[in-house]
């Protein structure tokens, strides 16, 4: 049974709860745009469907009247349809490409003032702001209950974070040189040469993600592995 909030504000948690979105497309798409692009254009993948001669989006909160409507109907599907076609065009003009962690994704869009037609709808619900990244919170009053719930797990943080500096001073240093030792497959260097620090940190979490001894353990966040990245970069070519 849904709770209270509705079900677009489930739904809504639910791919902000997730690590990454998929930018490419597969398994997970809708109307032939992939999952990440479907998210940041206000739409449920899962729950989506095109049958012949019907369009069949599920929008997440506040996204159907971003593009002008309050609701499907014959008469106004395919103009609707026209117009969450231009909007994912312009994210795709993004270069969004493979698995992307979902704040970084959210940063990029609000970079490019494309904010997902959600944002306001998430920064009003507590279990959704929480999952934003900090700086596209825009609800004081749901900021400072953030704030006080994270402070109120004090030690408990405390030893999360150990494990996680423990984590980055040894799997995620022994991945760096590994995919160093190889020339950092599957990482395209930048244009001023040399592969870029996120693809770097990209890899290792994907990598991280799939050890056994990982399991266990919160892993860091892919910025923070990403910061530690740019410093054995530096190092390295020292």
């Amino acid at each position: 049974m849904c709770s209270a909030r509705g079900v677009q504000l489930e739904m809504l948690e639910y791919w902000l709860d997730k690590e990454f979105w998929n930018f490419d497309r597969g398994y997970c798409q809708f109307d032939g745009a992939s999952e990440g692009h479907c998210i940041l254009a206000g739409i449920d993948p899962e729950t989506s469907k095109v049958a012949v001669g019907q369009y069949g989006p599920g929008f997440l909160p506040n996204s159907i009247e971003f593009y002008g409507y309050s609701r499907i109907t014959p008469e106004n599907e395919w103009h609707l349809k026209e117009a969450v076609d231009r909007h994912i065009s312009d994210l795709k003009s993004l270069g969004l490409k493979g698995r992307v962690h979902c704040h970084k994704a959210l940063e990029i869009c609000e970079k490019n003032r494309l904010d997902p037609p959600w944002l306001d709808a998430a920064n009003n619900d507590f279990e959704c702001a929480r999952r934003l990244p900090a700086k596209l919170r825009t609800n004081a009053e749901i900021v400072k209950r953030i704030s006080g719930a994270a402070s109120s797990k004090g030690g408990s943080n405390r030893a999360s974070k150990n494990a996680k500096t423990q984590l980055l001073n040894t799997a995620c240093q022994e991945e760096f040189e590994k995919l160093e030792a190889k020339g950092f497959p599957s990482c395209p260097p930048k244009p001023s040469g040399g592969p870029k620090a996120t693809d770097i940190a990209n890899a290792i979490y994907r990598v991280l993600c799939e050890r056994d001894d990982g399991k266990d353990v919160q892993l860091p966040e892919i910025t923070t592995i990403e910061g530690r990245v740019r410093q054995w970069l530096k190092n390295s070519t020292k």
